[in-house]
């Protein structure tokens, strides 16, 4: 059983349009499969290919260049392997990306990250409640009783993040009252967490220096592109947390994550650019996410 957001089908990678290409900056590790495929590719491409790949200690990764270009990343912002070989001949991290997936037993659940703008302007710009949307793919699915009982409990969240009759913030403030989970609203303190992590761009400290300015007025970003956002962090992380055994702590992420972005888009045009920024800045890293939850929970013994 294939689980998708119903908006997953309309994604469209818009290759050399794209300002923030993922092509740039990334590391790109390369799956056994693909680095055998590349290291029998002929002529000028194959020899290409195999300069501008990095091996050591059973992995592979492809070599950025010193603008942390990918080397099969054109001048016109395309990658030659999909130009001289097509899409089938992408390593797997890129034909996934920005797909992100979970596994429960026999159920597969697929989503978009919104560490692509593409993706981020498709789930922001999503007027309607997110429903899931389910397809054969030939597995059947055998949820054993506590897989059921976790998606029960998810959909009651999502139920709640999608009250349409309530204001967002009364309903992530009832999101953590089901966790039972009293998130702490010190921005200076969450300031210090944020910059305390690992980094990938420098431009990301400048943009977090702002998060515990006093503000004279609320959160300027709509209801709506508020509740998308919140649902994507539910259903992107509460399988997560399913795993580890913290869903508790893996919800008030969420909401946490809402709120962070709120705190830093200053005006309604930039919440795509701050919201890409936080996700590839912070999901993107298991160490940073676990760093947040552990810090939810300090700053409510500390309170």
């Amino acid at each position: 059983m294939l689980v998708y957001p119903e908006y997953y089908p309309r994604f469209q990678c818009v290759a050399d349009r794209c300002r923030h290409t993922c092509c740039i900056g990334w590391e790109i590790d390369i799956d056994d499969e693909a680095l055998a495929r590349y290291d029998r590719a002929n002529g000028p491409l194959g020899d290409r290919l195999r300069a501008g790949i990095l091996r050591g200690q059973g992995e592979a990764r492809f070599a950025l260049d010193e603008n942390e270009r990918c080397p099969m990343l054109n001048a016109n912002g395309l990658c030659d392997l999909i130009v001289e070989m097509g899409e089938e001949a992408l390593c797997q991290i890129c034909a996934d990306h920005p797909r992100f997936r979970a596994q429960l037993s026999g159920r597969e659940e697929i989503g978009l990250g919104l560490c692509c703008e593409a993706a981020c302007r498709l789930i922001l710009n999503w007027s309607g409640p997110v429903r899931l949307v389910s397809r054969e793919d030939g597995k059947k699915e055998r949820l054993d009783a506590r897989e059921r009982a976790f998606l029960k409990w998810r959909e009651a969240l999502f139920s709640i993040a999608q009250d349409r009759s309530r204001p967002v913030d009364e309903r992530m403030n009832l999101i953590l009252e089901r966790s039972g989970i009293n998130l702490c609203v010190d921005w200076a303190f969450w300031r210090r967490v944020y910059l305390s992590l690992e980094r990938m761009d420098d431009a990301w400290a400048n943009v977090l220096e702002g998060m515990a300015e006093t503000r004279s007025k609320g959160c300027v970003l709509n209801e709506i592109a508020r509740e998308q956002l919140l649902v994507y962090f539910l259903y992107r992380h509460l399988i997560a947390g399913f795993e580890t055994g913290d869903m508790p702590g893996c919800a008030a992420f969420a909401v946490l994550s809402v709120r962070a972005i709120c705190r830093l888009a200053r005006e309604e045009q930039q919440l795509p650019d701050i919201a890409r920024m936080y996700s590839a800045e912070i999901e993107y890293s298991d160490e940073n996410v676990l760093k947040l939850i552990d810090a939810i929970y300090e700053s409510e013994e500390t309170a």
